[in-house]
C-alpha cells in the first residue's frame, strides 16, 4: 500500500496473539540503502538518466509526458492544477530529473522504484495503466488506484515528494529508525500476527520504504534491482560529459593550462593550434571559461591546425579544401582553376596531418561552389544563404546579422537561383546565446536545437556572458526544435 501524506492511525486490537517471526536470511531487511544514498539527488544528470534508460531499452527513453486529461466525470484533484510546468510536456528523463531535484531525492532511487512498482525500466511493452500509475503511488494492495493521481508526471513527482516528507517527518510514524515494527502484517504494531515479521529499521529511508511498501518481499525486490543496476555511489556528480553543448568553445578557468581553447565536437575536445585556425571559424568572444575538471571529462580529439578554407596538398599531390572541420578533395586541376583558387595559397602538409582531419564530400562540380554566399532574388527581394549548389532561405535579417556579418549580399536573377536546390531555412549557428522577444528564457543553440539554460547558476557555472545574449524574434527562435534542458 502506498500511503499519502497522512500519519498512521489507530491501534487495532488483536483478538489473539501469534508468534513473532524474525527473518534470518542473508538480506538485511533493516538496512536496505543508506540515507546518504537516498538523498544524493546529484547522482545523475538528465543526460545520464536518459542514457541509462536507453541502455536498458526502456520505453521511458522515448516517452513524453503531456499531462493527463481525465475522462468525463473522473475525479480531478487540485494537485493536477498545481503540478509544476516542469512536469508537463516533458520527456520521462526530464520528469525524473526535475522530481529528484525538487524533492532532493536520488534519481537512481526513483528509477529503481519505477522498475519495482511497474517494471517500466525493463518492460518494453508497458500498458497504459503501468504508465499512468508508474510509481504505484496511491495504489493500495488488492484495491484499485486513486484516479486522481493518474499520470506519469504526477506519479513520479508525488512519490519523490512523499519520500522526502517521510524522511523529514519520520518520527511521526510507527515505522521509524531503531524501533521494531511488523512487516507483512495489517498494521506495524507489535506483536505480529502469524504472517508478520519483525524489522527494526536502521535509518530513515529504510523506515520510509516500509511505510510506502510494508512488505519484506517488496523491499527485498527494490534492493535486488538497486544492486543489479549498480547504483549506490554516494559521491555526487556535478557536471558530466554532454552537459556542455555541442559546438561550444571552451577553455579551462583553473589549473595549469588556461590558454588552450577547445571546440566541443562529437563529444570530444579539439584544441586550436593557432589563433588563425580559431578566428577563421568562430567568434573568439564566445569562448567559455569552464572548470578544468569538466574539460577532463572529454576525450581529446585531433588538434585543429589550419585556418578554414586553407588549400592543403598531400605528399602525393592531391589537393583539399579545408571546409569548416572537414577536408574536401578537389577532384581535378580543372575544378581547382574554375573555382578561382590561387596556387600560391597551397600548403603542402604531411599525410598524418591530413588523416587527422574529417573527410567531407568531394568537390567535383564547377557550378556548385563550396564557398559561402548570400544571394538576393531581384524578382522578389528574398535572400538565400548559398553553398555547394544549395540555397537556404533567410526568413529574417536577424539570421544574417548573427551568422554572416562578414558576407555581402549579391543580387541574382530568379533564373540563376532556380538552378539551386532549395532546402530548409538557415538556422542560427551553434554556440549562440539567444532570447526571444516574447519570453525571458535564455537558450543556447546546439546541434541545430535550442536548449534552455534553466537557471542563473547553470548560466554562470558554464561560463556564459550576459553580454553575449542575442535577442531574436519568436519566429526565428522557433526555427530550432526544442532540445534537452541545460542544467547542472
Amino acid at each position: 500500500m502506498k500511503k499519502p501524506y497522512l500519519l498512521l492511525g489507530g491501534l487495532l486490537t488483536l483478538i489473539f496473539l501469534m508468534p513473532q517471526i524474525v527473518l534470518a536470511d542473508s538480506f538485511d531487511y533493516s538496512n536496505i540503502i543508506s540515507d546518504e544514498q537516498a538523498i544524493n539527488y546529484q547522482s545523475m544528470n538528465q543526460v545520464e538518466i536518459r542514457s541509462f534508460l536507453r541502455s536498458k531499452d526502456s520505453p521511458l527513453a522515448n516517452y513524453w509526458y503531456n499531462g493527463y486529461n481525465p475522462s468525463p466525470g473522473e475525479e480531478i484533484l487540485e494537485e493536477e492544477e498545481r503540478t509544476s510546468a516542469d512536469y508537463k510536456n516533458r520527456s520521462a528523463s526530464e520528469v525524473i530529473y526535475n522530481a529528484a531535484h525538487e524533492a532532493k531525492i536520488n534519481p537512481q532511487f526513483l528509477l529503481t522504484l519505477l522498475q519495482k512498482e511497474m517494471s517500466l525500466v525493463e518492460d518494453t511493452t508497458p500498458t497504459e495503466r503501468q504508465l499512468a500509475f508508474a510509481m504505484g503511488y496511491y495504489c493500495y494492495d488488492g484495491q484499485s488506484c486513486n484516479p486522481g493521481w493518474r499520470g506519469f508526471g504526477k506519479q513520479v513527482r508525488g512519490a519523490a515528494l512523499q519520500f522526502r516528507w517521510y524522511i523529514d517527518n519520520i518520527n511521526s510514524y510507527n515505522w521509524k529508525p531503531n524501533v521494531p515494527a511488523c512487516a507483512d502484517d495489517p498494521t506495524p504494531f507489535l506483536p505480529c500476527t502469524a504472517n508478520g515479521t519483525i524489522v527494526t529499521p536502521a535509518n530513515k529511508i529504510t523506515a520510509a520504504m516500509y511505510i510506502y511498501t510494508p512488505h519484506t518481499h517488496g523491499n527485498k525486490l527494490f534492493k535486488t534491482i538497486w544492486d543489479r543496476y549498480d547504483f549506490g555511489d554516494s559521491t555526487p556528480t556535478v557536471i558530466t560529459t554532454g552537459v556542455i553543448p555541442e559546438g561550444s568553445l571552451v577553455k579551462a578557468r583553473d589549473g595549469e593550462d588556461t590558454d588552450t581553447i577547445y571546440l566541443i565536437h562529437n563529444n570530444k575536445k579539439q584544441a586550436f593550434s593557432s589563433v588563425s585556425a580559431l578566428a577563421s571559424r568562430y567568434d573568439i568572444g564566445l569562448v567559455l571559461p569552464v572548470a578544468s575538471t569538466e574539460l577532463e571529462k572529454f576525450v581529446d580529439g585531433n588538434d585543429i591546425k589550419y585556418p578554414a578554407y586553407s588549400i592543403l596538398e598531400s605528399p602525393s599531390g592531391d589537393r583539399y579544401l579545408l571546409d569548416g572541420l572537414q577536408k574536401r578533395k578537389i577532384a581535378s586541376d580543372e575544378v581547382f582553376r574554375s573555382l578561382g583558387f590561387n596556387p600560391e595559397e597551397i600548403e603542402v602538409v604531411s599525410s598524418a596531418d591530413l588523416n587527422a582531419i574529417e573527410d567531407g564530400a568531394e568537390i567535383a562540380d564547377v557550378t556548385a561552389s563550396p564557398l559561402e554566399a548570400l544571394l538576393r532574388d531581384t524578382s522578389n527581394g528574398g535572400v538565400y544563404y548559398v553553398k555547394d549548389g544549395k540555397k537556404y532561405p533567410i526568413v529574417d535579417p536577424e539570421i544574417i546579422d548573427l551568422n554572416y556579418p562578414e558576407l555581402e549580399i549579391t543580387n541574382a536573377t530568379a533564373e540563376q537561383l532556380a538552378s539551386l536546390q532549395k532546402l530548409l531555412p538557415a538556422k542560427i549557428k551553434d554556440g549562440t546565446l539567444v532570447i526571444s522577444d516574447e519570453s525571458n528564457q535564455v537558450y543556447v543553440i546546439a546541434d541545430g536545437k535550442r536548449r534552455w539554460v534553466s537557471t542563473e547558476q547553470t548560466f554562470i557555472e558554464l561560463g556564459y556572458s550576459w553580454a553575449n545574449i542575442k535577442q531574436v524574434s519568436d519566429r526565428v527562435l522557433k526555427l530550432h526544435k526544442v532540445g534537452e534542458q541545460l542544467s547542472l
